[in-house]
């Protein structure tokens, strides 16, 4: 048996127990017993556990992009994107109330969203806009299982463990069609707010470039992996503000004006 194939057995073998820890919100054990991964390993170890979800009747939405920004890139140790994939079983709407028991270790994002109209084909990520690609962008509270067990913070950790995706709350948003006919040409900015206390904000401008951004690097990554976007997926496209853990009940309520807010309510 070469290297390659030997690796391609552990994988499996590591799989079903990724993702029973995972069903037990004690994610990632096997890290804490010294496993080292490369991101070529992790994606595949994601991609493995991915099937077993779907075998089971879960239904892949999208994608998530992390580490999108310099402050949660000195978070986590890490100095470029990754990837995670989106569950239909971890998909809430606006005004959800989601026990603190349900995560380990609650960590949320806020940040936009985007549904695709199509897979982005030649597009242009450079206008400063919507991209054509999109048909509809909305706020999120993004949830993570913010623990890492390695004796070291690790990029392979990160992405096997689905960059520590934990479930997505999403408000309705607004079409690309509606926001440029309403004349809403800037998004005003978007703001982060524990129990109506303001905890981060970042600017409009950079929320477009971070969409943009994410657009293009998620499109080539899952390109290269085998995979395609397509119509209906949703991608979260990252945070400016640094991750913002969340150790007690409260609301959560993301504003993105001209695009809406949403919120969610985490009790003990």
């Amino acid at each position: 048996m070469n290297r390659l194939t030997s690796f391609s057995a552990k994988i499996q073998r590591l799989a079903p127990r990724q993702l029973a820890d995972y069903d037990a919100c004690h994610p990632g054990t096997v890290f804490a017993e010294g496993l080292v991964m490369d991101v070529a390993q992790a994606y595949e170890l994601q991609a493995a556990v991915s099937q077993l979800r779907r075998d089971r009747g879960e239904r892949v939405i999208g994608y998530k992009v992390g580490c999108t920004s310099k402050a949660i890139r000195s978070q986590l140790g890490i100095n470029h994107c990754i990837s995670g994939r989106l569950y239909d079983s971890e998909q809430y709407l606006s005004g959800a109330v989601l026990p603190l028991s349900r995560f380990a270790e609650l960590a949320i994002e806020g940040e936009l969203a985007v549904e695709l109209s199509k897979e982005p084909i030649d597009e242009d990520f450079s206008t400063g806009g919507i991209p054509d690609c999109v048909s509809r962008v909305f706020p999120v509270v993004e949830m993570h299982h913010h623990v890492l067990r390695g004796e070291h913070r690790s990029v392979g950790e990160l992405i096997a463990n689905n960059a520590i995706h934990s479930g997505f709350v999403g408000g309705i948003g607004v079409s690309r069609h509606d926001f440029y006919n309403e004349r809403c040409i800037d998004l005003e900015g978007l703001s982060i707010f524990a129990n109506n206390r303001l905890l981060g904000e970042c600017s409009g401008t950079a929320l477009v470039q971070t969409m943009n951004s994410s657009l293009k690097w998620l499109t080539e990554a899952v390109r290269t992996r085998g995979d395609r976007l397509g119509a209906g997926q949703i991608v979260l496209t990252g945070s400016a503000p640094s991750l913002m853990p969340i150790a007690e009940g409260c609301q959560i309520r993301v504003d993105a004006q001209p695009l809406g807010s949403v919120e969610v309510n985490f009790i003990s």
